[in-house]
């Protein structure tokens, strides 16, 4: 016989549930900001650095009328190393069932690494970057293709059997 939990009880637990990982949420957000903001003091560094050395010219430049370069780099906020460590665990997971399709990698990263606020450019970035990353492993060895390169198909991908310890 099991004990009925009352409804006021279960609201308290799952409000508490969803306090936490809010928190939790919060906090990974905070560290996020705390590394962007370190970047922004390197970058702004390098700027004034910049500057220095174009007033050490002889020829005066006014560094206020050098209007900003908008990149076009969308940054993936991916540790170093840490995308074909994703690829090599997603392939090892699913070795049993045969190769696995570049969308099938990708879906495995992005939940791995989930940013819900991702914008569409990004996420077309994250698969770029998966592409290349999946395009170097196989030229180095360690990866497998089990498609025709020069097709507009998806691309399939299993380890080398030669690279299968590979890390």
């Amino acid at each position: 016989m099991s004990t009925r939990i009352p409804s006021s009880l279960k609201w308290l637990i799952d409000k508490r549930g969803r306090l936490d990982a809010e928190i939790k949420k919060t906090e990974a957000s905070l560290s996020k900001a705390k590394e962007l903001i370190e970047e922004l003091s390197s970058l702004k560094e390098n700027l004034a650095a910049v500057d220095l050395t174009l007033s050490l010219h002889n020829l005066d430049v006014d560094v206020n009328l050098i209007r900003p370069i908008r990149s076009q780099y969308v940054r993936i906020n991916l540790p170093h190393g840490e995308l074909a460590r994703s690829i090599l665990l997603c392939l090892r997971l699913h070795q049993d069932e045969g190769p696995v399709s570049t969308s099938e990698l990708i879906a495995f990263i992005s939940s791995r690494f989930a940013d819900l606020s991702a914008k569409p450019e990004e996420r077309s970035t994250l698969r770029l970057s998966v592409h290349n990353r999946l395009k170097n492993m196989c030229r180095a060895g360690i990866l497998q293709r089990h498609h025709d390169p020069n097709s507009c198909n998806e691309g399939i991908w299993s380890l080398a059997p030669e690279a299968e310890d590979v890390e």
